[in-house]
């Protein structure tokens, strides 16, 4: 599950053409913009392009650890977690070199690599990278910065995935507060908040109050990405998980399918994301009756995640 955008462009490298821009500046804007639309595959094209001009010039500049921070996170949204650790680990050296260990910029590629530590498993890592980027910006931002809220959702999301639900709870609630006070009841960074409280209560047994939530998360998504977007069939999968449990088969079918569809036409084949659909649709099907079409999903489940 995505949590996170770590995506950087920084201002200043955009300010010293006046008038016209550098192959490097229109690759790197060309894949934020697609990446914005959840168009991950063009995305890594052109930061892939940017990453070459950056290192054509032989420098170890912030231009080169933006490039490296950008291309990871499209590698992150296409499910390749271990080539994203790579290349945040090489954008971490290079700002820790430029700016110091203690620089905001260093406490945002912290928080994007700690969560890829958590998609891999590796949880030690991933606290340890992400409580270092909550100091960061605590002590240079306050509590109730939004960068902070950033860090803390990548804790939250570390913590409900090791079961410490009761600390999950309390940075999830953190972050909600946060975001509401200082974003607009439209923006996807609400929504993916909402998402993961949302998880956090379903974990907790919660399952009214997570619906709701997700259900919030949903329209949000909805309305500022377009109905398409690979962050609305996260939603429409855990929504449909809330159906299936509560013994409401047929909408949870309608949804995980809608999400498949969405992620099929979106996300590579053997993106983590599929297999969770899979999973979840296979476990409607056995819910059902279908035991056989269940086994098939199923196995399409495990080639996934075997690869």
């Amino acid at each position: 599950m995505k949590l996170c955008c770590g995506l950087l462009l920084a201002a200043v490298l955009l300010t010293g053409c006046a008038g016209q821009s550098t192959l490097w500046e229109e690759y790197s804007q060309d894949g934020l913009s697609a990446y914005s639309v959840g168009q991950y595959g063009e995305a890594e094209s052109f930061f892939v392009a940017a990453l070459e001009e950056a290192e054509r010039t032989g420098k170890v500049d912030e231009r080169l650890a933006t490039s490296l921070n950008n291309l990871a996170t499209a590698y992150t949204a296409l499910g390749r977690y271990g080539g994203s650790e790579a290349l945040y680990r090489r954008a971490l050296a290079i700002r820790e070199n430029l700016y110091g260990r203690d620089d905001l910029i260093v406490a945002s590629t912290l928080s994007s690599l700690g969560d890829t530590y958590r998609l891999l498993g590796r949880y030690g890592e991933a606290e340890t990278a992400l409580l270092r980027s909550l100091v960061i910006r605590e002590q240079a931002l306050g509590r109730d910065h939004p960068a902070a809220a950033m860090t803390l959702n990548n804790l939250a999301a570390l913590y409900r995935d090791q079961d410490r639900l009761a600390e999950a709870l309390e940075a999830a609630e953190r972050v909600v507060i946060i975001r509401q006070s200082v974003l607009k009841p439209a923006d996807p960074l609400l929504a993916t908040s909402l998402n993961n409280l949302a998880a956090i209560h379903n974990a907790m047994g919660r399952r009214d109050k997570a619906e709701s939530e997700y259900m919030q998360a949903l329209r949000i998504r909805e309305a500022s990405l377009g109905p398409d977007h690979p962050d609305v069939a996260i939603s429409l999968n855990n929504i449909a998980m809330v159906k299936l449990s509560a013994g409401q088969y047929e909408a949870a079918e309608a949804l995980v399918k809608r999400a498949l569809d969405i992620q099929q036409r979106n996300l590579p084949d053997d993106h983590p994301d599929v297999a969770v659909t899979l999973r979840n649709y296979a476990a409607v099907m056995r819910a059902t009756d279908r035991d056989a079409e269940a086994t098939i999903l199923e196995k399409q489940a495990r080639d996934i995640e075997r690869r």
